[in-house]
């Protein structure tokens, strides 16, 4: 198994592993006074708990409890043979605050972390007092002109959720299609080499290539279809949600965000120019800012 990585400096963070049943066994790494507020931070693809390693001392000193799980198939979780839906995805996060004692958390996500992090606000809400997106949807979509013409953005996951080719080419450790795709969704800003090494380790491990693919198959293959026939457009959400978003990524584009103050009660989004999909790598001290003022209020 690919070696945990110690947080810089003097960050004490205790690793947990949270059985939650046929064959899903969750890590999540836990920081800050155990009856602080909590706070979890869910990461997108290819990242695991590793893409807040900056954040997680900052926020643990300010007396936060920070809980940083891998979704399934990723980092140091399980691989189960799922379809990895994002719903299951959600209730995993949610038996994971069941496991670990949490009644209420502040949710801040990124990448496919936001529509997992989002159905479980959705489905919980009791378990949920705030969102906090970055360059992330939620599972609201509609298709309209607009989204016909940006459905050309979405090209790369098309090779990624193909059987047999998709895993191959997720856990090729030099994979240059994944380091140009890096590139372009980053707005020319890659993601450091050592933390670009890690996560291609922890995707050689059995099982997670195929799931980094069905992420993507499930997407395109039943969510899409069933997030355009309105299965979560009944819900509101009532608890305050921001949204942060670098407008150099030319997949999480700013129109996606349309109709979302409708169904949220206290939305507000902040736009990043000069900045790309990689918003945690790019710009962890404007993150770690934006987020304190969330926390805070």
């Amino acid at each position: 198994m690919v070696t945990m990585p110690a947080l810089p400096g003097s960050v004490a963070v205790e690793h947990r592993y949270v059985a939650l049943g046929d064959g899903v066994t969750i890590h999540v790494a836990d920081a800050g006074p155990a009856d602080g507020p909590a706070v979890m931070l869910v990461h997108g693809f290819p990242e695991n708990w590793w893409e807040w390693h900056e954040l997680i001392g900052p926020l643990a000193a300010d007396g936060y409890r920070v809980l940083c799980p891998d979704l399934r198939g990723a980092g140091w979780s399980s691989a189960p043979r799922s379809r990895y839906l994002k719903s299951e995805l959600a209730e995993d996060l949610a038996g994971v605050l069941d496991h670990l004692g949490v009644g209420t958390v502040k949710l801040v996500a990124h990448d496919w972390g936001g529509p997992a992090a989002f159905i479980m606000m959705l489905r919980h809400p009791e378990k949920v007092s705030g969102f906090f997106g970055l360059n992330t949807v939620a599972p609201w979509a509609k298709l309209d002109l607009a989204a016909v013409r940006d459905l050309w953005r979405f090209w790369y996951q098309v090779p990624m959720l193909l059987p047999v080719i998709g895993p191959r080419m997720i856990s090729h450790p030099d994979s240059r299609f994944l380091r140009m795709l890096g590139s372009w969704v980053g707005g020319d800003f890659a993601l450091p080499e050592d933390s670009i090494r890690l996560y291609s380790e922890c995707m050689r491990e059995p099982g997670h290539a195929e799931a980094g693919s069905r992420w993507y198959r499930s997407f395109q293959t039943t969510e899409m279809r069933s997030w355009l026939r309105g299965e979560y457009n009944d819900y509101r959400v009532e608890v305050p949600v921001r949204w942060l978003s670098g407008t150099d990524d030319p997949v999480i584009t700013p129109r996606l965000l349309d109709g979302y103050a409708d169904r949220i009660s206290d939305f507000k989004v902040e736009l990043v120019d000069g900045v790309g999909h990689w918003i945690v790598a790019q710009r962890p001290e404007l993150v770690l800012d934006r987020l304190r003022t969330f926390l805070r209020a």
